[in-house]
């Protein structure tokens, strides 16, 4: 899901018009009633245009959602490559915060009722990506530091995805 592409600034341009345009339209309409047309006219592409970038309108957002854990992914790993630190509960807690600054991405998820994207974005970086975070988190820190216990992944990795499913209901209330 996160391997680095190389996305044409066309493209790049395409798919954050279109998502703008989907934004705006949840703001007047229910998801379902949402036509691919209107998407297009909204965002000012063709329907080729709109085709050669994604196959549905859930692909606008599984896009956007792709590109937020891409870019999460990133940071972390240049965070630490900078020399800093952070364990567990500091990459929580930064999560958080970008999350925080996507709050477009948030509603659309949200009002779209596709939440399972963030859900399994975020399974899929502590499945996958587990062993580099924990390699680099390990390096950043010395055994003496007063840490979470890193020999414990499975009570940080639920502690993780129980946040992001009180996060959703929580957003979902409001």
């Amino acid at each position: 899901m996160y391997q680095n592409e190389k996305v044409d600034m066309r493209v790049k341009y395409t798919r954050e018009w279109t998502f703008e345009a989907l934004y705006r339209l949840l703001e007047v309409k229910k998801y379902e009633d949402i036509k691919i047309s209107e998407i297009i006219k909204k965002a000012g592409i063709s329907r080729a245009t709109f085709y050669r970038n994604f196959s549905t309108k859930d692909d606008i957002v599984k896009i956007k959602v792709r590109a937020f854990f891409k870019d999460f992914i990133n940071s972390v790993f240049e965070h630490y490559a900078a020399g800093y630190s952070g364990d567990e509960i500091y990459l929580i807690q930064f999560f958080f915060k970008r999350i925080d600054e996507e709050e477009k991405l948030v509603d659309t998820v949200i009002k779209t009722k596709l939440e399972y994207l963030m859900v399994n974005g975020i399974l899929e970086l502590i499945n996958i990506r587990r062993e580099q975070f924990y390699s680099i988190v390990k390096k950043a820190h010395t055994l003496s530091s007063m840490l979470v216990n890193l020999t414990q992944p499975i009570i940080q990795d639920l502690l993780f995805v129980s946040r992001i499913f009180t996060f959703t209901l929580l957003r979902r209330q409001i």
